[in-house]
């Protein structure tokens, strides 16, 4: 089975942000506990170093956030391999000698030979989210489920953080995702992963185990 983690940057942010070196070995140890299972490609988010929509230049903006996520993906390379898990890092920024240019054929080698891809940069586009890029990425490389982490147990009807009384939606189709307008995800991400019926699953991403457990389908909200 192939998989893809987004782990955004409010996850990696941990405790200590904008670099939690403790959250990186965290999700490196879930990565590599799930790497018996699946092969593994992570895209990584910037948001705990730069969310570049709050930029005075949007475009630019952006742009430094896809240069936030190539650190945040050099930093979980070096925990996985802590973690005695090879990985390595394709950017659609690339930068010669810290992370070559996203190959999905070398990217599909890498992880067939048992590798962790981690894909930084985004689409290497302004103006296109890390979840998007993350479907994206996804069907290039052949993935059967894409696993989105989350800090709350999977896709409410509404936002828990305002209202006690939501309720777990633990599946929906892609078009009830989009009818419903729920941002988990951004909406691009859902109707593309929807044209060619790739299922997605939101978890709570920050306890031990979870990442495993939503690969077996046992946690988390499926849309498809």
């Amino acid at each position: 089975m192939r998989v893809l983690l987004k782990l955004s940057g409010e996850l990696l942010a941990g405790r200590k942000p904008p670099i939690d070196w403790e959250a990186f070995s965290f999700y490196a140890r879930e990565i590599a506990a799930a790497s018996s299972e699946a092969e593994i490609a992570v895209v990584v988010g910037g948001g705990n170093i730069l969310r570049g929509a709050k930029t005075p230049s949007p475009a630019t903006g952006h742009l430094m956030g896809m240069l936030a996520t190539v650190i945040n993906a050099l930093a979980l390379r070096d925990a996985l391999r802590d973690e005695g898990k090879e990985a390595r890092v394709l950017s659609a920024l690339p930068i010669p000698g810290v992370a070559g240019p996203v190959d999905h054929w070398r990217a599909r080698d890498a992880l067939a030979a048992g590798e962790v891809v981690i894909l930084a940069g985004g689409t290497g586009l302004p103006y296109v989210t890390t979840d998007t890029a993350a479907i994206l990425r996804a069907l290039a490389l052949g993935v059967e489920l894409v696993l989105k982490g989350s800090k709350v147990e999977g896709i409410y009807t509404g936002d828990p953080a305002e209202n006690q009384n939501v309720e777990l939606l633990p599946q929906l189709s892609h078009t009830e995702y989009l009818s419903r307008r729920l941002r988990v995800l951004d909406p691009a991400a859902v109707q593309i992963a929807a044209e060619h019926d790739l299922p997605i699953v939101v978890f709570r991403a920050d306890r031990e185990g979870a990442f495993l457990s939503a690969l077996r389908g046992e946690i988390g909200s499926r849309i498809g």
